[in-house]
């Protein structure tokens, strides 16, 4: 039927995603995508793991839009995660139809990224891929919790700009 949920998330599932979320937005699977994930035979089963009941798919940026593609023709929803905003904007350059929106969860402090806000550290690459996906229709919003409010990109990107 649909991506119901398109996440950015740097755990990518965990109980957020499988207690708060899935509880906000109907969920049959998880397509998990990201090089990084796909190659790491340990993290793909603790990722299983913390999918639980969910169906899970672990893909990287080039097998995704096959296999979103195939969930989107299903009758059943889907969560789209990645642990980076690169990958999302990846898929988008690919032609992949991600939603109209991209829900940012937790991108926790690294080396290069500036905090601006609860949870939210970005870096310059980050902050190129939200303005390609902001320029290519796809609404970024920043929002650990379904009943948090939703933070846009315009008003993170100021705050970013600002500690330039």
């Amino acid at each position: 039927m649909t991506i119901s949920l398109a996440r950015v998330d740097d755990r990518v599932i965990h109980g957020q995603t499988t207690t708060r979320w899935s509880k906000a937005r109907p969920v049959y699977g998880i397509l998990a995508v990201g090089d990084d994930i796909a190659n790491d035979a340990l993290r793909k089963k603790v990722l299983k793991a913390a999918a639980g009941d969910i169906k899970l798919g672990v893909y990287t940026v080039e097998q995704a839009p096959e296999k979103i593609k195939k969930a989107v023709e299903s009758d059943k929803f889907y969560f789209l995660i990645s642990n980076s905003p690169q990958t999302m904007a990846r898929l988008v350059e690919k032609g992949v139809y991600i939603g109209k929106e991209l829900n940012i969860g937790p991108m926790n402090t690294r080396k290069g990224a500036k905090v601006l806000g609860r949870t939210v550290a970005i870096d310059e690459q980050d902050y190129q891929a939200f303005n390609y996906l902001e320029e290519h229709g796809v609404q970024v919003l920043f929002q650990l919790l379904p009943d948090d409010d939703p933070k846009s990109w315009k008003v993170l990107k100021k705050k970013f700009d600002a500690l330039k």
